[in-house]
């Protein structure tokens, strides 16, 4: 990751997290030449040395005091992808801003004009988007409504008037998360009586499990809110036979974003409303059907078909949808593309964030 521009505070910061470099722009204070120096008034190499000095000595006492104080100072930063020049959300988890950066790029690398005969298929199997470049701020904070500010971020009212913007912002993304879980939960349940019942403990304790990106201390609490996370796939039939359906999540939280705007939420239901379905169970059906038959239950493709109904087939025969072939439209969800004959339950159970949301991410040619 690379430092746009000089700060202060970017030797303090780079030596504080590893990983980052420093690279001082062309048009930073320490770049000018020695003949602009001369042209403006001639200063003079003890004058320069004076400076450096000085400026040593201030990130050797602001080093001193993050090293004395109990609140770790940070300097304000926000992120940008470097590709597109899109600043990057800090309230979305990363594996969501990855899936909407990397659409956005094959969508314009696809869609532009070229002599290779290849399809726009085959130019998106080939394109590699990784290393993925990020360009971190220290000035000119987006006003604009394409990110939160830091400030106030979402209104929370803390009474310690003592805390450090670090731990403000981390206040803001706690709050941010639980009242995304809950509202997965209140999804999932059809209820608010699940989500109600978390205790404080509880969601202390699968919060550390966030920041810490510790699986086992999550699942400790997550076991007894995601049901069915446990049992077989049903996007076979051999599973399918094995699983019963009592043990199987009935509505699915999903969040879909479309072209990076506002995500759109609903649950969806694990089993597709048809009368033809309602005398049989889910697992006689789809044994009776085998492969060449779309199933019972609701697939990737379906819930694709509800968002984007122009831009996919459906085979009047078998069921089946497909991407129409006059469409250039990309798809994502945690860096993958899963087959439209998928089972969104499985996808959820495979691929949900810790919200307990799948967030779907689809980019097409506007």
């Amino acid at each position: 990751m690379l430092l746009s521009s000089y700060a202060p505070t970017h030797t303090l910061l780079a030596s504080k997290f590893d990983g980052l470099s420093v690279a001082e722009p062309p048009d930073s204070p320490g770049s000018s030449s020695g003949d602009n120096n001369n042209k403006k008034g001639g200063t003079s190499v003890e004058d320069n040395t004076n400076t450096a000095a000085k400026q040593e000595d201030d990130a050797n006492q602001t080093k001193q005091s993050i090293n004395n104080n109990k609140h770790d100072v940070y300097p304000e930063c926000w992120f940008e992808d470097e590709e597109s020049g899109t600043p990057l959300r800090w309230n979305l988890f990363v594996g969501v801003l990855y899936d909407l950066m990397k659409g956005k790029s094959i969508i314009n690398k696809c869609s532009f004009p070229s002599s290779s005969s290849k399809s726009w298929k085959d130019k998106l199997n080939q394109h590699n988007f990784l290393p993925w470049r990020i360009r971190v701020h220290f000035t000119s904070y987006p006003t604009d409504d394409i990110i939160l500010p830091l400030n106030d971020g979402c209104n929370i009212q803390t009474d310690n008037s003592s805390m450090s913007s670090h731990e403000h912002i981390i206040t803001i993304l706690r709050s941010i998360y639980r009242n995304s879980l809950k509202q997965a939960l209140f999804m999932q349940y059809n209820s608010s009586k699940v989500a109600m019942s978390i205790t404080k403990n509880s969601h202390e304790k699968i919060w550390d499990a966030v920041l810490q990106s510790n699986y086992t201390l999550y699942n400790e609490v997550n076991v007894d809110l995601q049901s069915g996370i446990s049992s077989p796939a049903i996007s076979s039939t051999v599973s399918m036979a094995t699983s019963k359906d009592e043990d199987i999540p009935q509505l699915i939280p999903i969040r879909v974003m479309l072209n990076g705007k506002t995500a759109m939420q609903r649950p969806i239901r694990h089993e597709k409303e048809s009368e033809n379905i309602e005398q049989k169970r889910p697992r006689e059906i789809l044994e009776e059907l085998g492969t060449s038959h779309a199933p019972p239950h609701t697939t990737l493709g379906d819930v694709l078909l509800s968002f984007l109904p122009n831009h996919f087939n459906i085979d009047s025969s078998s069921g089946w949808v497909s991407i129409a072939s006059d469409t250039t439209l990309y798809y994502s969800i945690q860096g993958v593309q899963p087959s439209l004959k998928c089972a969104m339950v499985d996808i959820w159970r495979a691929l949900s964030h810790p919200d307990h949301f799948l967030y779907l991410i689809i980019v097409v040619n506007e």
